[in-house]
Formats: structure tokens, sequence, C-alpha cells
């Protein structure tokens, strides 16, 4: 891998560009912050932003050891500590502070991007990276992406820059930025170990690369070392960084995957019963107690064997992954992208989004080769690549593609940079056709006709309410998402149990009995529909769903305390 001719002094992008890149990017996200602050979602946490607040309270009261080995990324809870230390317990404090972030991350960009292309192509990577609107959307929600994304940024500026001047120090800087990045998103263990790579063919000789490479990976590994030494006092054996590795690749690589997250027992996907449900299933396979990287490694052995055992299939899931992760769908996770693009003028303007981002960096990558400017673009085209592959072996969301945006900007500045140098050269063909091509590409995720996953909105705006105690409101929402999908197993289960607080008993029997077609194995609506066959009189109906709740969980704690009610009562004369 041929490393570029050093230039006299540092690349700098297009002042112009990157001063007006930073202000339109500020402008957006500051806009978007003033139009969802107080929504749902945004003034109202769920799912993984509500368990992110929940940690970092505890760490800001003062618990910055914790009790057990990590089971999520920490480096972001402990970063929102901080914020929450210094500004209060302010959600608007933690956007502010990642519109900062994310700003920094463009100028970083920017910088990446010089270094790789020169002047115009930073510039261009930083007006793409201001204008992507899934950036946008992220950098006002409690979620590690924006502080993930500037932290690719930053390391593709390093990388960059340490290839084209070879210094020690510039390779300890990008290993520091990978650790933490690591430390951010877990699946970077992956990508990191390829990274010293790019000191091939550079000045020194074997000698030059070995020093360079050993500064990179003895800076990566100081920044793990304390994590895997607390993660191994607190009883989770070796673990770099987190013990979620195993049961997130199973649950991406088995013969029900599709692809898509899901939950390993239907109900359990709460961040708090995220953390417990492999440990207890890990556990009750395997007849003992198992530290948390033992449990982490039964699960990557499970998923392995069904590989082995079915080659053809693992094959043909990965491609299946392959194409959601190309998908112009924004894969929803807590909050639906489309649902905020309806709240947030500034997420309604017709302005950068992935189905266009992906294939103009496509084209980009494809110019590189024809120039043959590999080495010059080697960070970029190795981050991108590695990082897909490195979230396709897993599972996909579209919050899950953010890393790999910023390489692929890079890259399809590279190509707006090729079509702007057809102009000025008076070349009107293939400037026209180009141009064209870009606008299609451009305007084609706004004219896919993609809506919000309604269903999937009104279920966690029941919950949210349900949480805030608006029984009525949850209500509303639980029924709302039935109509929206009627085989949504959550709502009708919710929904029954509200019924049955109610005492409205033949309509919570319905919904619940409905929700145990839709999912069958799960212990908790079982449990649930033999607690209200229970207050129905149904005495022989209760019995069975509370057997068979406890067949599927044996220590499922209310439906054995409902059958030793049941017990008690069919004993009295």
């Amino acid at each position: 891998m041929a490393e570029p001719n050093p230039p006299r002094e540092a690349p700098r992008p297009h002042r112009g560009l990157l001063a007006t890149a930073l202000a339109a990017g500020a402008a957006l996200r500051l806009g978007h912050w003033a139009a969802v602050r107080d929504e749902p979602f945004f003034a109202r946490l769920a799912m993984d932003s509500q368990e992110y607040d929940r940690w970092a309270r505890e760490i800001a009261r003062g618990d910055w050891l914790g009790s057990e080995p990590f089971f999520q990324a920490p480096l972001y809870p402990y970063l929102v500590a901080l914020i929450y230390r210094v500004a209060g317990f302010s959600y608007d404090a933690v956007y502010l502070v990642q519109i900062a972030v994310a700003l920094a991350g463009l100028y970083a960009l920017g910088r990446a991007g010089a270094e790789l292309g020169g002047a115009r192509v930073g510039g261009l990577a930083a007006w793409g990276g201001a204008l992507y609107l899934p950036f946008v959307f992220y950098d006002v929600q409690l979620l590690k992406e924006s502080f993930a994304v500037a932290a690719v940024a930053a390391l593709l500026w390093a990388l960059a820059a340490a290839r084209r001047r070879g210094a020690a120090r510039l390779w300890a800087t990008a290993g520091l930025l990978a650790g933490l990045l690591a430390l951010l998103r877990e699946n970077f263990l992956l990508v990191a170990p390829l990274l010293p790579l790019l000191v091939l063919g550079g000045s020194g000789g074997a000698a030059g690369c070995s020093r360079r490479a050993g500064a990179f990976v003895a800076a990566f590994a100081l920044v793990l070392a304390p994590v895997a030494a607390r993660n191994a006092a607190l009883g989770g054996g070796f673990l770099p960084t987190t013990s979620q590795g195993g049961v997130n690749f199973w649950i991406g690589n088995h013969a029900g995957a599709d692809g898509t997250y899901r939950p390993l027992t239907p109900g359990r996907q709460i961040p708090r019963l995220e953390r417990a449900e492999p440990r207890r299933l890990a556990e009750a396979e395997a007849g003992r107690t198992l530290s948390a990287g033992e449990v982490s490694r039964h699960w990557l052995r499970k998923s392995l064997a069904w590989a082995r055992a079915e080659p053809g299939a693992f094959l043909a899931l990965q491609g299946r992954k392959l194409a959601l992760f190309a998908s112009g769908y924004e894969w929803p996770d807590a909050v639906d992208y489309y649902w905020t693009k309806q709240r947030s003028p500034a997420l309604a303007l017709p302005l950068g989004e992935w189905g266009a981002v992906v294939w103009v960096a496509a084209a980009g990558a494809l110019l590189v080769l024809v120039r043959r400017r590999l080495a010059d673009y080697a960070p970029a085209l190795l981050l991108a690549s590695a990082g897909a592959l490195a979230t396709v072996v897993f599972f996909v969301f579209a919050r899950y593609r953010l890393p790999v945006v910023p390489p692929l900007l890079v890259l399809a500045a590279a190509a707006v940079d090729e079509l702007v140098r057809q102009v000025e050269r008076r070349r009107w063909l293939p400037a026209g056709v180009a141009l064209a091509a870009a606008a299609a590409l451009w305007a084609a995720p706004h004219l896919a006709g993609y809506r919000p996953r309604v269903d999937l909105v009104e279920y966690n705006l029941g919950r949210l309410a349900q949480e805030g105690g608006d029984l009525a409101a949850a209500e509303r929402h639980y029924t709302a998402a039935l109509a929206a999908d009627p085989s949504s197993f959550l709502a009708a289960m919710n929904a029954g149990t509200l019924a049955a607080r109610r005492g409205e008993l033949p309509l919570a029997l319905a919904r619940l009995e409905r929700a145990a077609a839709l999912a069958p194995e799960s212990a908790d609506v079982q449990a649930n529909l033999g607690a209200a066959r229970l207050a129905a009189g149904d005495l022989v109906g209760a019995r069975a769903a509370l057997a068979r709740a406890l067949t599927l969980e044996p220590g499922h704690p209310s439906a054995r305390a409902n059958l030793e009610r049941l017990t008690r009562s069919e004993s009295q004369p």
C-alpha cells in the first residue's frame, strides 16, 4: 500500500467552503433543536436514551466505578455525566454540547478531506456533513452517535495526516482516537486491527513501518486497558470493552435472524432486561453461573456452530444484511426519522440522505480507482469498507451506519470535485450527465415515499404515557399501534394489561389472548393472561397459562405468585 508523497505543509480545506459549511451546519442543527426540544422522545426519553440518562445520572451522583462489567459501551454515559455535573440534569445542555461536537467533527472532516484529496475536496466533504440530515437528526438525541461520528472524522484526519507525514506521534494520536471509538461503538474492535495496514509502503522500510504500527497499537491498548482491568476486577473476565458482543452476534446470525434487531425473548428489549436476559438464558443452558465474558462466548459459540452447520444460510443472511445496510430507508430504533421530519422544518428540507451519499460515494470510489489514487484515499476506503462489514456482521439499524458516513462523504466529495473540474474545463456534456445523475441520486430518497412506522411510534408514545401515569393516553396510543399493525405483540400485551387493571376483563382477555397467539414463547404474556383469567374466575384456563409461563421461564415471579395463590384458593373449602 503505497504512501502518498508528503507535502511541504499540511493541506487545508478551502476556507470559504469550510466556514460556510460550519455556519450552515450550526443553523440546521439549532433550528432542529428548537423545533423538537419539547417533543416526545426529546423532552421525555425512551429506550436507549432513557437508559443512558439513568446511567449518566448515577455516575454524576458519584457512582463512577459501577458494580458490574460493562454491557453497553461506557464512554458516552460518562461524557453525559460530565455535562450533568457542569450544567445540571438538562437534556438541552446535552443537545447543545452534541451540536458543538458535531461542528468540531465537520471541521475535522474538512481537514481530513483536504489531506486526502485537496482543499476543495475538504470543503465539499464538510458541506456534505453539514447538510446530511441523519446527522442533524441524531445530534439532538441523547445517544452516542454525535460523539462517534465526530470521532470517526477526527480519526480519518489523523490517519490521513499520519500517512502523509509518517510521524509516530500522529500514529499514536490515531491509536488513541481508535480506542475512544471502541468505547463508543464496540464493533469498532473489528475495524481497529486493520488500520495499522495503512503504515505499509511508508518511508524507513520495515523498521519504520514497525515503529508507526507499534505507536498506533500501544496508544490503542492504552485507552482500553483501564476498561479491561475494571471489567476483570468486577468478575467479567477478559472484556476490553463490553460483554454484549456475543449476544449481538447471535441476534444477527442464527436460524431465525432476518438482519434486523430481534430480542432474545419477545417483550424483553427494554435495556434493563436486555442485560439480564442473555445471562438468564445462557446460565439455564449451561446449568451453572457464568461470568459476563462466559455469557458472551456462549452466544458466540452458538452462532458460529449454526454458521458452520448452515454455511449457505449464513452467507445468504450476510447478503440480506448488506442489502439492508445499503437501502435508502432509515431503519428506526426507538425514534422514527420520518415521524420526526413531520415535526422539524430543518429535517423537512430536501437535503442529504443516505440513499444519495452512498451512491455518489461509490462513484467517487470508482473515480479514485480509475485515476489510480488508491494510495491517496486509502484511509477513507479502509474506514468505509471495514466499518460497513463490522456493522453488517451483526444486525442493522440506520444509526449503526453513521460512523461510515464521514469517509463516504470524502469519497463523494471527490466525485463532486471532478464534476466541478469538468465545468471549469468547459466539458459540458460529461458535466451535464454527471450533474443530472447527482441530482437524481440526491432527489431519490425524498421521492421514495418512506413513511413513519406508526405502530412503533404509537407504541413508544404509549410507553411514555404509561410511565408518566397517564393511563388513558397510554390506552389511546396502544390502540392506535394495534390499528396500524394488528401483529404488534407488545401493544396488544400492554393494552391488555391496562384493561385488566381497569377491571375490563373481557377486553383484557381478548387482547392478551391475541398477544399470546402472536408470541406464544413469551412467558410475560402467559403470566399476564393467567392473572387475567384468574381474576375472571377461569381457574382451569388460569392454571394452564401460568403453568405455560413457568415452563418457559421457571423462575417467573408473577406467574409463580399467582399459581401459588390459585393453589391456595383451590385448597380452601
